[in-house]
């Protein structure tokens, strides 16, 4: 129709007629490349919202594996404190006590960071949906870094090695069967809780035999006072990581608020 209008007006030379059959082509054209924008903008929020979400309920997760992690921590210190009050004649403890202690002290679970949808967003180079720069710059803060892998967190401490080195098998496996590692669903997902207390009545040949062998040992107390001062500046760590991500969901809250 627009196009049979213009080739008339061209015969008759009616060039007021003619521009403003342009006009409107033109002005159909930018309407149309404007709606095309909005519709392409208004998809882009939507995805935007959608990996947000993901997002939060990623970090969610984080700081439910990081708070297990501290609470693991807090127990496995509870035991060396045990063991060093009682080497540093600070708190008189039983031998079966010793030896239940100074193996608890030397327990591991380990923290995991969820960092799919990170990635998702890394790979394909969707961070230009998210529009707030503060929001990005939180983003890009708490992931650079994959906290899993920091030496201080995977590398494993003489201490360990030391006490299942010199601990009988018989007396590591009661420990380990009636006062280890307690499996938690924590965020779709598994970790590691430790029993407040372990009230275990070893056998009193391998006690009797265990017990002065450990307590004479310097290394014992060397390896654990750096072992708890390792699990310290872990627990520093891992409150700033807490703090960290509890800072970006509530960013992401925010925004979506």
């Amino acid at each position: 129709m627009l196009l049979r209008s213009i080739s008339k007006h061209v015969k008759e030379q009616n060039w007021f007629a003619i521009s403003l059959d342009l006009l409107i082509v033109i002005f159909g054209v930018f309407m149309g490349i404007q709606v095309s924008n909005w519709n392409q903008e208004r998809v882009g929020e939507r995805q935007a919202e959608v990996l947000l979400s993901r997002l939060y309920n990623d970090l969610q997760n984080d700081l439910n594996s990081l708070n297990a992690e501290l609470a693991y921590l807090a127990s496995v210190r509870k035991h060396a404190m045990i063991v060093l009050d009682a080497l540093n004649g600070k708190k008189l403890i039983s031998d079966n006590q010793f030896i239940i202690s100074a193996y608890q002290a030397s327990q591991l679970a380990g923290a995991w960071s969820t960092r799919t949808t990170y990635n998702e967003i890394l790979s394909a180079g969707q961070f230009n949906l998210i529009k707030n720069q503060q929001l990005k710059d939180l983003i890009f803060a708490n992931y650079v870094v994959d906290f899993t892998t920091q030496p201080i967190f995977s590398n494993q401490l003489p201490y360990r090695e030391f006490i299942r080195g010199s601990t009988p098998i018989s007396i590591q496996n009661a420990v380990n069967e009636n006062c280890g590692d307690v499996t938690i669903e924590v965020a779709h997902s598994f970790a590691q809780s430790l029993p407040a207390t372990c009230e275990l009545q070893l056998p009193k040949v391998l006690v009797k035999k265990t017990a002065p062998l450990l307590r004479s040992n310097p290394k014992l107390l060397f390896n654990l006072r750096y072992q708890y001062s390792i699990s310290n500046t872990q627990e520093m760590m891992l409150y700033l990581y807490v703090k960290q991500t509890e800072r970006l969901m509530n960013k992401i809250k925010e925004i979506q608020s």
